[in-house]
């Protein structure tokens, strides 16, 4: 009988003892195989770009190790409620709207803005106002990601990463596309698309976002953005990516 005790309290200690998703001793971030240059790349066999390059800056300086992890866009965003990852970036509350999301996250402060424009092909240009203009037209944009607004979005057309949307926008599989302009860009400068920019469609602040079980990094994750922008850290960051 005291075997028994022994053994039941010996379980009892060794599960108090495993690390649950709180207790975490690293982060774990996901990373596309797709180029998503310049924000998460694997050029050279290397994975990096601006979010990249900026969780590790951040992880260094809270003193957490940081994993990558192979993860497609809408596997990662299950991953992320299930407590799987616990770091991403660069994010905002906008494209997470869930009630689902909204229990399982927390954001830091804002890390930089990024700018989502219009995309059309060449000499063939439209107004866009709002997206209400778009119940007709056919929207590219990439597979996982929400848009504002894209239920007015006459059919969505998905691509699994800015070059894959660039193509089916200049073969005429779609209207017009929606995409962050760094991004764009750098597709461009690769592929040489045949597209011209339109307005803005939305500016937007982004931001780490943290699965709620590192919320007690949370204070820490904030002070060291406010140092990083200080010191130029970030801007060295988005810059170097650039070129």
């Amino acid at each position: 009988m005291n075997l028994l005790l022994f053994a039941f309290t010996l379980g009892l200690m060794l599960v108090r003892i495993i690390p649950t998703h709180a207790e975490a001793t690293k982060w774990v971030m996901p990373v596309q195989k797709e180029d998503f240059s310049p924000f998460k790349h694997r050029l050279n066999g290397k994975i990096g770009g601006i979010e990249v390059d900026l969780v590790r800056a951040i992880a260094s300086k809270v003193g957490i190790p940081l994993q990558l992890a192979d993860y497609s866009i809408s596997d990662g965003r299950k991953a992320f409620l299930e407590g799987k990852i616990s770091v991403d970036c660069c994010l905002n509350k906008v494209w997470f709207p869930t009630k689902k999301d909204k229990a399982a996250q927390l954001f830091s402060k804002p890390i930089y803005r990024l700018i989502e424009i219009w995309v059309f092909p060449r000499d063939k240009v439209f107004p866009v106002t709002t997206t209400k203009d778009l119940k007709n037209k056919r929207v590219a944009g990439i597979k996982g990601f929400a848009y504002p607004g894209e239920e007015d979005f006459g059919t969505r057309i998905n691509g699994v990463d800015v070059a894959s949307v660039l193509k089916i926008l200049t073969t005429g599989e779609a209207d017009i596309a929606v995409l962050e302009r760094h991004a764009v860009v750098s597709a461009i400068n690769k592929q040489k698309a045949n597209v011209v920019f339109g307005p803005p469609f939305y500016t937007v602040n982004v931001s780490l976002r943290l699965h709620k079980s590192q919320e007690k990094y949370l204070n820490k994750v904030n002070q060291t953005i406010d140092n990083l922008k200080a010191s130029g850290t970030i801007d060295k960051i988005i810059q170097r990516n650039l070129k």
